[in-house]
């Protein structure tokens, strides 16, 4: 079988090359048609018979592109290209009830006929126009650098007009720049690309038929200086009701964050409230007082929050009355002398005393302080004038009256601490053998002609005691003599 292929092989190969000869000298001397195609770019005319009416257009299906179709004879063939022809729709040709209009197509090639386009008819829908202004709003991506914040924008110009089909306008929530102020730590400027956005803050990709009457916007950020300022409230004015206290501030913050130049700044560390808005004349109870913070910021700084609004209370509590036992003993006595020795009429004393609940749940009988003073006193009874030394919070409203009776001490006897319970032995004779004498000088006199009477008595018992101890040393001097 392999022998049969390959006998006579060159004559096999000259007959196949006379056959091509053959056929090509038919072809050109017959040079028949045949059918071509080619991909032409479809073009819109009088867009602007629908513009000038209100009205915008768009091509159903995205055509872009039509297929031309001709017949060519066959040596012409390799000289058709797609820009041999123009294909377009006239929209001033435009059935309105459909919107259909035909593909018209235009050759620029004598060699071919029967130019066809597929498609041969387009459909166009319309759609009113609308040309809406839009302010201008800046968004910041990113965080200026620690320390630091963004100022207020200024955008130039600030508005545009968009125009476009009512539907692709109507998407539109918000027309501005975007600006990078990540790291920041300076002042920005310069100029940026304007873009679309929708309700949720994301950027709409501008479609062919929108237009914007500019596509950038010049901008200046200041990046201003963060500081954090205290809160310092001046004294209230005026005075709370009686039986009531003013017992301290609160605020709803008790600092806040201010931004502004550095130099502004440098010298500030608190923010005062002034006496003026902060009075407590007749209160009975807390007092609120709402200010605007921006009404005291120091000049050339803002506040970084928004909410400027500051709640301050005034706090006022009712005092209360309670009583106290106070023993003799703890009083002290100021400018005692060793000459004398000094008893009083009792072992202990009711003390009243007004101050807050949570102060006076603090104060214990043993923890009272008192101190009469002694040093103008002179031998007989007089009353205690005391003195507590109980602090700013507390007040004392009333006590029990108190004597106080004044003895010669014997000569010789210590006026010290060793001799205390002698002199109380005496002052408590002293007391029980003029109890009577002292009762009616009380019920009989003043108290002035009360302390001249029972000093009187006492001073003529103690006159009597010392001419006894005198009549005694010197009989026992006469005795030792002998």
């Amino acid at each position: 079988m392999g022998k049969r292929l390959t006998n006579n092989l060159g004559l096999k190969l000259i007959s196949i090359f006379l056959a091509f000869f053959v056929w090509l000298a038919v072809v050109n001397i017959a040079n028949p048609e045949t059918d071509g195609s080619r991909e032409v770019s479809l073009e819109i005319v009088n867009g602007s018979v629908l513009t000038s009416s209100g009205k915008t257009y768009e091509i159903i299906g995205d055509v872009d592109t039509v297929t031309v179709s001709y017949k060519i004879r066959v040596q012409d063939s390799g000289s058709v290209s797609s820009s041999d022809f123009r294909a377009y729709v006239d929209l001033a040709e435009m059935y309105e009830p459909t919107g259909a209009v035909p593909v018209k197509i235009d050759v620029n090639n004598s060699r071919v006929s029967s130019v066809t386009a597929r498609p041969s008819v387009v459909r166009v829908e319309t759609e009113d126009l609308q040309r809406k202004q839009f302010e201008l709003t800046a968004y910041l991506e990113g965080h200026a650098q620690s320390g630091y914040r963004e100022g207020n924008v200024t955008i130039s110009p600030t508005q545009v007009y968009v125009s476009g089909p009512v539907s692709l306008v109507g998407q539109i929530s918000t027309v501005g720049i975007s600006i990078n102020v990540e790291g920041a730590d300076s002042d920005m400027s310069g100029m940026l690309p304007i873009k679309c956005y929708d309700s949720n803050g994301n950027e709409i990709a501008l479609d062919d038929r929108i237009t914007l009457s500019r596509t950038e916007a010049e901008y200046s950020l200041p990046i201003l200086r963060t500081k954090n300022l205290t809160l310092n409230f001046e004294t209230p004015a005026g005075t709370v009701a009686d039986g009531y206290r003013y017992t301290g501030i609160e605020s709803s913050v008790n600092s806040v964050e201010v931004v502004g130049l550095k130099s502004d700044l440098a010298e500030v560390s608190s923010i005062t409230i002034p006496q003026s808005v902060l009075n407590l004349s007749g209160a009975t109870g807390d007092r609120e007082v709402t200010i605007d913070l921006n009404d005291y910021l120091p000049e050339g700084a803002q506040l970084l929050d928004s909410d400027s609004e500051l709640t301050i209370t005034l706090k006022v509590e009712p005092l209360e009355e309670r009583t106290f036992t106070l023993s003799t003993s703890q009083i002290s006595q100021v400018g005692a002398s060793s000459q004398y020795s000094y008893q009083y009429d009792q072992d202990s004393i009711q003390v009243v005393i007004r101050g807050l609940a949570e102060d006076l749940d603090q104060l214990e009988d043993e923890t009272l302080e008192a101190e009469v003073d002694v040093s103008d006193m002179q031998p007989g009874i007089h009353p205690a004038e005391l003195t507590f030394d109980l602090g700013a919070a507390y007040e004392v409203v009333s006590s029990d009256s108190l004597q106080i009776v004044v003895h010669d001490r014997p000569a010789g006897a210590p006026g010290g601490q060793e001799n205390a319970e002698e002199d109380a032995s005496q002052g408590e004779t002293a007391f029980g053998t003029h109890s009577g004498n002292v009762s009616q000088s009380r019920s009989a006199h003043p108290s002035g002609s009360q302390s001249e009477s029972t000093s009187g008595s006492l001073e003529g018992q103690n006159n009597g005691s010392r001419e006894s101890e005198d009549a005694q040393s010197g009989a026992a001097a006469e005795e030792s003599a002998s």
